[in-house]
């Protein structure tokens, strides 16, 4: 039997149908979100790590080749930008991750984009929220300022919270998850995610006292790990249509902060970057994992 498969990684174009192919699997996995930048403050200021980015979803289906035009358009959604690392106004906040679609007129595959981490704060007693991991039905919102703790590594959602579509129980297998939240105090790991992309963890903390805290961990893509002997025989790698992991944050320094890392390929979210005393340099955030368009005819 004759198979033939297109990975597209970048960009836009068409997709040309072998003359021969009577099944055709469209595998789609949107950008991760960038981390945020961390932020420096002054030795009795407390002052968080950036927030993670969040991870993209999945979107797998199956058509009849005859359903299909002989060329269809996709377009592989794009990396979240890193945050800058702030100075002592506020980090910068990430980017958003693209979409990933491939289309056959009304009958489009869409595979969302995960959301931006917060650039760190200074701000009392206050959050740099996480990306929102994307859904099935939307992408992952952007992290913001708050006062109260989003619920860091939820799939789907603003800041990190729970899914826009959370009451689709299959959302937390195709979804991604989000991203670590700094505190001012801490910081936090991200969720891990089945098949979708997982969030990047938040950049380390300076405290008032002060203290650094080290980077949080991104979320780790099970399915990778479904089949361990595949997994382990592979060298560690993702395996075809599998989405990556997450960044970790970068650690908080006196002097020259740790940046985040980036999300894994596709999918995953940038770490936050660390927080620094304002005598020295904070951690730019990580840039998220950018997605894919995978098309197999057989």
């Amino acid at each position: 039997m004759s198979v033939d498969v297109q990975i597209y990684t970048s960009g836009s174009g068409n997709w040309t149908k072998p003359s021969w192919a009577t099944l055709v699997q469209v595998i789609c996995i949107g950008g991760g979100g960038g981390g945020g930048g961390g932020d420096t403050a002054a030795s009795t200021t407390a002052v968080t790590g950036g927030g993670g980015g969040g991870g993209a979803s999945r979107s797998e289906r199956w058509f009849a080749a005859s359903d299909l035009a002989s060329t269809e358009a996709y377009s592989v959604g794009a990396a979240g930008t890193a945050g800058i690392a702030g100075t002592g106004t506020g980090g910068g906040t990430g980017g958003q991750g693209g979409n990933s679609t491939f289309s056959s007129g009304a009958k489009i595959v869409t595979a969302y984009g995960g959301g931006a981490g917060c650039g760190g704060t200074s701000t009392s007693l206050s959050y740099a929220g996480g990306g929102g991991g994307a859904g099935l039905t939307g992408a992952g919102g952007t992290g913001t300022v708050s006062t109260s703790q989003y619920n860091a590594g939820g799939v789907a959602g603003t800041n990190g919270g729970l899914a826009a579509d959370a009451t689709v129980p299959s959302s937390f297998f195709v979804g991604g998850s989000g991203g670590g939240n700094g505190y001012v105090a801490s910081g936090s790991s991200a969720g891990h995610s089945i098949f979708g992309g997982s969030g990047g963890g938040s950049g380390g903390a300076k405290t008032a006292t002060p203290t650094y805290s080290g980077g949080y961990s991104g979320g780790q893509s099970r399915a990778a790990q479904l089949d361990a002997a595949a997994f382990l025989r592979e060298g560690g790698r993702a395996r075809l249509g599998f989405a990556g992991s997450g960044g970790g944050g970068g650690f908080a320094s006196a002097t020259i902060a740790g940046a985040g890392g980036a999300g894994g390929f596709p999918g995953g979210g940038g770490g936050g970057g660390g927080a620094a005393l304002n005598t020295g340099t904070a951690g730019a955030g990580g840039a998220g994992g950018g997605g894919v368009v995978i098309v197999i005819s057989q």
